[in-house]
């Protein structure tokens, strides 16, 4: 993912899609499990921030849920329009996974950001909506001879790491929760992808209707394969939520000893704690 330089996404939907989730009636457990990790990361970290920003088309309910204010609220885009040393903090509020140019943007976010200041970063990654991708697959296999992108790719943990490095932030850390939910069948499941405003938004996905024998196929394979383990009835679907910590460098941060420097071999420290 995100190795070509070749759009991926139709960026410019990711409004439209978002705008017709919240006419819908938008559904906030999604987001809500990302704002609940971002609270907790706030509190461990002891440092007050006074100029933050959030960024992407929801901004503004994180920023209600997390009481974040007075904030900057962004909409999402490939240029993000910051000045440089802006802010101390700036959360990316559950879209960085929709971005052609994911790097970039965090070197943008990384320039506005004044020395020392923080950047967290969530976007669905991995394992997200495995069982969905599989069904459909397997779906398109039986009845169409071929497979489309139904569902975007997602980054791992490791190429989400790397991202921080290559944008230049310090002390970087990517980590990673599972959220897993369960629904009465897979079509509440669709339903509800669309009240978030994270249906499809990909260049070359089928922009022709899906044809109704392979969703009842899909839906039939998700049923059959991915039933809940505690309640057989009902169906599981995965999403994985990563986090990006990164800082701003500056001359007061903690920095990794040279190699080399270290007084004991590491093979002496570990008989320390022979049984």
């Amino acid at each position: 993912m995100w190795m070509t330089n070749k759009n991926i996404f139709e960026l410019h939907l990711l409004e439209s899609r978002q705008t017709r989730a919240r006419k819908l009636g938008f559904v906030e457990y999604a987001d809500n499990f990302a704002i609940e990790q971002a609270a907790e990361r706030l509190l461990d970290i002891k440092k007050k921030f006074k100029i933050s920003a959030i960024v992407g088309g929801k901004a503004k309910y994180w920023s209600e849920k997390l009481q974040i204010d007075p904030t900057t609220l962004i909409p999402d885009g490939d240029n993000l329009n910051l000045q440089d040393e802006s802010f101390d903090l700036v959360i990316n509020a559950l879209s960085l996974h929709w971005y052609n140019d994911p790097v970039g943007n965090l070197i943008q976010v990384r320039n506005a950001l004044k020395p020392d200041g923080l950047m967290l970063a969530f976007l669905w990654g991995g394992d997200t909506l495995k069982e969905l991708r599989l069904a459909f697959q397997d779906a398109e296999l039986k009845n169409e001879n071929g497979i489309s992108p139904r569902v975007a790719p997602m980054v791992e943990l490791k190429s989400a790491g790397d991202l921080l490095v290559r944008a230049g932030f310090a002390l970087s850390v990517a980590d990673k929760i599972d959220l897993t939910v369960t629904y009465n069948n897979p079509l509440e499941l669709l339903y509800d992808l669309r009240r978030m405003g994270e249906t499809n938004i990909m260049v070359e996905r089928r922009k022709t209707f899906l044809k109704r024998s392979t969703l009842n196929k899909c839906l039939e394979i998700y049923s059959k394969n991915y039933p809940d383990e505690n309640e057989r009835n009902r169906i599981k679907a995965t999403f994985q939520l990563f986090c990006l910590t990164g800082w701003a460098p500056s001359e007061n941060q903690q920095k990794p000893l040279k190699r080399g420097s270290a007084e004991k071999k590491f093979s002496e420290v570990l008989k320390s704690y022979e049984l």
